[in-house]
Order: structure tokens, then sequence, then C-alpha cells
């Protein structure tokens, strides 16, 4: 039913929106992106008494099952990294040890659909690393910022290649971080996607560090090989070997892709100045899609504004039925049958007496349910379920999801807290920015990348404190636009030649804003007869 498939899109929409942040009060990014990945993992025995001797007691190592031994890991990716508007291609690796969840959130979801924000399939998805490397310095740096604990380090002279080795997408991989450890394998795809959490932690007690991962398209691809540590580095002494086979029960998914994923760090510790919210909230509003949500599959972006009520503990103090508002933006790819998120969403909820908690999200929809996992900025985790079978809701819906497409549609949300979420307020400040202080814009493009000689219609939408900003000034190029009341400005160009175009966002009054687009080399013509 169009109703059912172009409400879910805006479902997923307005409520990955679920996450605005009000970027002037933060000056790091609080997500990375990481999209069009290729991953290659090994899972291994390691000896017990190094385990238990490196891994800090608050913290649990996941055991193999057939041996009876702590687990470890090793693995390496290549992404298009994103931070703050700019893109690399980046390689990342990490190696140390499987553990279980610290926060009780399990693994996610191991399957596609809308509901399974917990469980154990695929059984191994938090990790304690001895280290992370990556050869591109901004990941390095975004990584420690705030988080000196974390364990980043720079590693320009990363070996990561991928080749085609037979018949029916058979692979060969082969990977090496210098001083550290280096993979090899064999494997092939598989084609069924999932939607996987997990996280990546780092210290105890009031240092503790989560950098919490999420992709709701990753393909699982078989692979078989070995992983080889340095002689004497400290991944061969929690071994108690230089050399592993990968355990043939996680061969499942030794080697991965996924089209969108992110991760965020999240700081667990306590805060000085701080604002947090546990409990629950009902909410009503509506979602507003640019361009308006149909039944084929598109870039979209969507704010959404809803008022309501929640109950439950906000700074220290308890409140029952206490006015809220949320407000957020977000960008999604997807049909009237289905959609999700493509980068994190920002939203904000902000209590009568000006108090803001800031989040981000990942969203998936089914029909006219939306399933939310929303991120405190700092810390916590929330769950949110939205529709878009509202009483609001009028019959019209239905028809202009097959037809010309919906603009605005009604939306129900509910929020429930799973651990406090948390947020840094700014200084001088009981949730907003610093007094004096421009407020800082956020700018989204689409598409991000393009190859070069191809006429190519460019979205771009401008927000400020998740709101949807006109008058804004958009220079891409030589070429200039500027953004309607909706926050939104488009701009046909031909990118002639491969490399990046930086885009910059600029209003009176506001701190500019500013994104890249990554051109790519044309295909080569190839010609027959």
């Amino acid at each position: 039913m169009g109703f059912v498939r172009g409400t879910a899109v805006a479902a997923a929409l307005a409520l990955c929106a679920l996450a605005v942040r009000a970027e002037a009060a933060a000056t790091v990014p609080s997500f990375m992106r990481a999209d069009g990945c290729v991953e290659h993992q090994a899972f291994f025995d390691g000896d017990a008494a190094a385990v238990r001797a490196r891994l800090p007691r608050a913290y649990t190592p996941t055991v193999d099952p057939s041996s009876g031994r702590p687990l470890l890991f090793a693995r390496a990716e290549r992404c298009a990294v994103t931070i703050g508007g700019r893109t690399e291609t980046a390689t990342m690796a990490s190696a140390g040890i499987v553990i279980g969840s610290p926060d009780g959130r399990g693994c996610g979801s191991g399957a596609p659909g809308i509901g399974q924000t917990q469980g154990q399939n695929p059984p191994v998805c938090n990790w304690y690393p001895l280290f992370w490397v990556a050869d591109q310095r901004p990941i390095v740096d975004w990584l420690r910022a705030g988080a000196g604990g974390f364990p980043a380090v720079l590693a320009p002279n990363l070996s990561f290649q991928v080749a085609a080795s037979g018949a029916g997408g058979t692979t060969s991989f082969s990977f090496q971080a210098p001083a550290r450890f280096t993979m090899q394998d064999t494997g092939h795809p598989q084609p069924a996607p999932i939607n996987v959490r997990g996280g990546y932690w780092s210290g105890s007690g009031s240092d503790t560090i989560k950098l919490a991962f999420s992709t709701n398209d990753l393909a699982p691809g078989f692979a078989t090989g070995v992983v080889r540590a340095a002689p004497s580095s400290e991944l061969a002494r929690l071994m108690g070997a230089q050399q592993a086979s990968y355990l043939p029960e996680f061969s499942a998914i030794g080697g991965e892709h996924w089209g969108h994923g992110s991760y965020r760090k999240q700081l667990l510790g306590p805060s000085a100045r701080s604002d947090s919210f546990a409990g629950s909230c009902a909410l009503q509003g509506t979602d507003t899609f640019t361009p308006p949500a149909t039944n084929t599959a598109q870039d979209l972006h969507v704010v959404s504004d809803a008022t309501g009520t929640c109950s439950g503990t906000l700074d220290g103090r308890a409140v029952t039925d206490a006015p809220a508002r949320w407000r957020t933006i977000a960008h999604s790819y997807g049909t009237c049958s289905q959609a999700q998120t493509v980068e994190p969403g920002v939203a904000t909820l902000t209590f009568a007496d000006g108090t803001a908690i800031h989040t981000t999200l990942d969203f998936t929809t089914a029909a006219t349910s939306v399933d939310m996992d929303i991120y405190g900025e700092r810390s916590g985790f929330a769950n949110g379920q939205g529709t878009f079978a509202t009483q609001r809701t009028t019959p019209g819906v239905i028809a202009n999801c097959a037809g010309a497409g919906d603009r605005e549609v009604p939306m129900d949300l509910s929020i429930s807290t799973q651990s406090p979420l948390v947020s840094d307020r700014a200084a001088g400040s009981s949730g907003g920015q610093p007094p004096g202080a421009k407020p800082r814009l956020h700018l989204s493009v689409r598409p991000r990348r393009v190859r070069a000689g191809r006429s190519t219609l460019f979205s771009f939408v401008v927000s400020a404190h998740g709101r949807p900003l006109r008058g804004v000034v958009i220079r891409f190029g030589h070429r200039r636009a500027r953004t309607g009341r909706r926050g939104r400005a488009v701009i046909r160009a031909v990118p002639r030649r491969p490399g990046r175009i930086t885009v910059v966002a600029t209003k009176t009054g506001y701190r500019s804003a500013r994104a890249t687009v990554s051109v790519e080399r044309r295909p080569l013509l190839r010609f027959t007869g």
C-alpha cells in the first residue's frame, strides 16, 4: 500500500532525524562516516593467562566454545571516511581481545528488519583493541580528541590489497601493518545484507571510552586465512604464538562489505558540565521531506518538529509529563517501501527550562513503522519507535505517495532510554551556545561521489539548531545558489576532472560550513566488433 511504504520512508527519516545536536555546542564532530567499506577480519584463540593479565577487570573475554580459550581478533578495512564534511579514502586496522557486551546491548540486529535492536547474531561485536592504526591523520586526531586514552596511532605505510583470484567472485586479500601484524586470506562475498551494532571499548571506570559502530547494510563474506603477529609484539604475547589460522566457526564473517556505516565516540565518564535525561517521551509532530517522498528510490532530506511530554529523570531530578520539543534534521535514501540513514541524523530534545539533550541516530523502516537507535552525544542509548499511521494522517497520503509524493506527513513518536542520554553543555550556557558566539551552519550535499564529465544535479540542505535555514549562499566551484525557505538549493554541474570539489555554505551571523564532493575518473570506453 502506497501509504504504508511512503510513510515508512518518512518515519525512517524523521526518526533518523531523531538525533539533531546543536553544533554550536561542540567543536569536534560526534561521529565519523565510513562508506563503501571493504573489511577482512580474523578470529583466533589467545593465551588465557596473557589475556587475563592484559584485560581490565571491568571486561569479560569472549571464549571460543570449541577450545575454551579467549577469542582474539585482527581486522583491516578500507573506506571512504568523512569527518566534519571532508572525505578521504583511508585504511584502518585494529587487533585485540573479543569481549562480552559491557552495556548489555549485544550485537544489535543480525538480520534485516524492524525492532531487532538487541541480539547475539553475529556473536562477536564488542572488542577491546590493543591499538587502532590509520593512514590518515584526521582519523587519529578525531579518535583521540577529548579521549586521549583511546589507542589510536598514525601508520602511513599500511598495505591493503584485494584482487580477484578465480570464478564466482573469489578474492585474494593481503594486509600488512609493519611491526604489528599481517593478514592473508581467500574468500567470496555473500549477498544478504544485515544490520550490525557493536563497539570498541577502551579504558575503565570513569575513563571508559566506547567507539560505537553501526551499519544497516553490511554484507558478510566468507574468508579463510592466516594472521601473523610481529615477533615480540603485544599481539604475539596475547596469542602465545606468532601466527594463527582464522577459526572455521567465524569464517562466514571473515570478509565483509558495507555501503554506509558510522563510528560514534562516546565518553562514559562523568562531566562537570553536561545534561542528561533517562525515561520515556511521547511526541507528535510533522515530518517535512525534500523532495517529496514517493515510491521511487531517491535521496531524502527530512526536517521533523514534534512536541509532547517526557517523564523520568532530567539532570538528576524527577519529572512527570514535562513539556518537551523534538527537532531533527536527517538525510536518508529510500523508496516508499523502505528507507535507511546514509549518515547519522542529528536531533535535540529541549525542555521548557531550556535544557537541551543532543543526540545522533540511525534508523530502518518497514511499512508505517520506524525503528531508531538514538545515541547521546556524550553517552547513553535510547530506542525510538515511530509511526505514520496516526489519527491525523489523511487518506490523501496514500495517493500522494504513489503520485507526486508527500512533502508533509504527520508522525507519532515514542522514545525510551536504555541508559541515560548525556550531552555536553556549552560554556556559560544552560544548553545553548556561549553568549555572543555565532551559531554554526550544518551542510549536507548529495550525491557525494560522481563521475567526471557527467551532468549531475546536486542537492544542498542547510540548517542551524536543527531547523532549515533560508538565504544561505552555496558556493560550488564557480557556481552559486541560495537556499529557499526549506533550507534547500540545487545546482546542476558537469565536473570535468577527477579530484575533490569543496562546497561552502555562508550566511551573515553564522559560522560557515563545508562539505566535499569526490569526482572519480570516467570508466574506459570499450569497443567491440
